[in-house]
């Protein structure tokens, strides 16, 4: 083997040295880039999930509250249901016997 041979395989050793380097400085990257990526998405649907949640809470309140009106205007309806009833049991002899007199009763026209 001559010098020259032997310092163009030492240039190539010293090559390849520095390829694998470089491969492994680029595998590293390549990591950090794919952890500092699944880490803001984990943070990003972390953020998501809290806006959805608060959403989600918001309607279920508007659910409540529209369930509370709807009960309380069934309430106040039976209530006035109720009142009209009991009014109409007590003038209804009242309603009959004006009708009757009405129906009975012969005016003149003279």
């Amino acid at each position: 083997m001559s010098a020259s041979s032997s310092q163009g395989i030492h240039t190539l050793l010293e090559a390849e040295k520095e390829a694998s380097k470089i491969v492994t400085q680029a595998r590293e990257y390549r990591v950090k880039r794919l952890n500092n990526a699944r880490t803001d998405a984990a943070a990003e649907i972390a953020t998501i999930q809290e806006r959805k949640n608060r959403e989600l809470a918001e309607i279920q309140q508007k659910s409540v509250d529209q369930e509370e009106l709807t009960q309380r205007i069934q309430r106040d309806t039976d209530e006035r249901m109720s009142a009209i009833r009991q009014e109409f049991e007590q003038n209804k002899q009242l309603a009959v016997q004006k009708l009757v007199e009405a129906v009975t009763t012969v005016e003149s026209s003279a």
